[in-house]
């Protein structure tokens, strides 16, 4: 019986015993009674069995095989839906959730409490969430003149000189590391998304701090013999940014599985020529990053071929960012379901249905995706002035005003798309 003492100490050892008294039962040895020391051995290793079993399903279940996430903004429902808008996406089949505060992004700085209060609702349905950091023009960050971008005209732009080290290393690294310290702990909390990080905010700045680091005057166009030169100036100072970028972060949040990811429109990414005019090597801009998404904005019609154009273009921009990134960098692809043709008309959308928006999905996994992000779940209206943002986004502990809404043309109030796409959805992870 020395044998079977030691196995009870050592189950994984066990398991090897379960397998010799299966193969003597096998070669006709079996007609020996099992000892009360071995009946004692086999219940302890099939409640090891069991448990092992449990916990590897358990761990199976935490890590979704797709992650399915949509945009949902804060400000365009009143705190109260929150907790039934994260429940009903939970029981589509959603994965995940982008959040953020729709107009000022910002707000996740200027209203904490009530930002945290969303994770943990979201957290409670079931919902890992990621927060939406940035967007160039839409937010309530300072803005000092010194720091904004300038065009070869002389202009000053409402958007940040992404290039300038000093206000790198200063305002964009405290909110960077404002944001990084609130919710590198809160539960639930999946990461960091960059929105439009090269569209309306790469415009060239031709600032001081240009002048200074490449020494003036500036090429303005393409017959200066230096042009050449200041295009991988600023290839270098977009890289420049990257790291930094993800540098500040990291500095306090070194949890890998907080991703942090950036993304522009596929437009923005691949206009032919767009990234020598703007002096961005994408490839190497995006390095840094865990992830990467090139979105799609949609439009359908009632043409019997609108949805397989619509697929096919969808599938067309996967390729594109793939062969900017190479095979090893994670695509989170993000697309629209609200059809741009009717965002803002009277009525219920018509287009995308539940098999137009699954057709999308279907190609990008076909494609490789392991992320599906959908824009969006709940969205406000995004245009607004300077002045209605303040009145819109007032810091805590004032109450914030409903966005602008666009009344059934995102998943929110579309009944009649949620359940053959949620029972899409789910399968996914089934």
């Amino acid at each position: 019986m020395e044998r079977v003492n030691i196995f009870l100490f050592c189950p994984l050892d066990g398991l090897l015993y379960l397998v010799v008294i299966a193969k003597e039962l096998s070669q006709g040895k079996g007609d020996r009674a099992i000892t009360f020391s071995e009946h004692t051995v086999l219940k302890k290793l099939l409640l090891f069995a069991f448990l092992v079993v449990s916990i590897t399903t358990s761990a199976t279940a935490q890590q979704p095989r797709v992650r399915i996430s949509a945009w949902y903004w804060l400000n365009s429902a009143p705190k109260t839906d929150w907790n039934h808008d994260f429940a009903e996406m939970k029981h589509m089949g959603f994965t995940d959730v982008l959040v953020c505060w729709g107009v000022d992004l910002a707000g996740i700085v200027t209203r904490k409490n009530e930002t945290l209060e969303a994770i943990e609702e979201a957290n409670k349905a079931g919902l890992g969430v990621y927060l939406i950091v940035w967007q160039p023009v839409a937010n309530s960050l300072h803005r000092d003149a010194k720091y904004m971008q300038i065009t070869a005209e002389g202009k000053v732009l409402e958007t940040f000189d992404v290039f300038n080290t000093e206000w790198r290393n200063t305002e964009w690294k405290q909110y960077l590391q404002n944001i990084a310290r609130t919710y590198r702990n809160a539960r639930g909390f999946r990461g960091y998304v960059f929105d439009d990080s090269f569209g309306g905010s790469s415009l060239i700045s031709y600032g001081p701090w240009e002048e200074k680091e490449f020494g003036a005057p500036l090429p303005r166009n393409s017959s200066d013999p230096r042009w050449n030169a200041w295009i991988k100036a600023r290839e270098g100072w977009w890289q420049d940014w990257a790291r930094d970028t993800v540098r500040f972060i990291r500095d306090l949040d070194t949890n890998s599985e907080h991703i942090l990811y950036v993304e522009d429109s596929i437009d923005s990414l691949t206009v032919p020529n767009k990234g020598e005019r703007l002096g961005l090597d994408l490839g190497s801009a995006l390095k840094p990053f865990d992830a990467v998404s090139g979105y799609t904005m949609s439009s359908w019609t009632n043409d019997p071929n609108s949805s397989a154009d619509v697929v096919r273009k969808n599938g067309e921009a996967i390729e594109t960012i793939r062969n900017i990134v190479g095979l090893d960098k994670k695509i989170v692809f993000t697309f629209w379901t609200a059809n741009q043709r009717e965002e803002r008309l009277p009525g219920r959308a018509q287009h995308p249905t539940a098999k137009e928006i699954i057709a999308i999905c279907q190609e990008a996994l076909r494609l490789g995706v392991t992320h599906l992000d959908m824009y969006g779940y709940r969205i406000g209206e995004f245009r607004v002035s300077r002045q209605q943002m303040a009145e819109q986004m007032p810091p805590e502990p004032e109450p914030y005003p409903i966005t602008g809404q666009f009344p059934n043309k995102f998943m929110y109030d579309r009944p009649e798309i949620k359940e053959e796409l949620g029972k899409y959805l789910r399968s996914l992870n089934q």
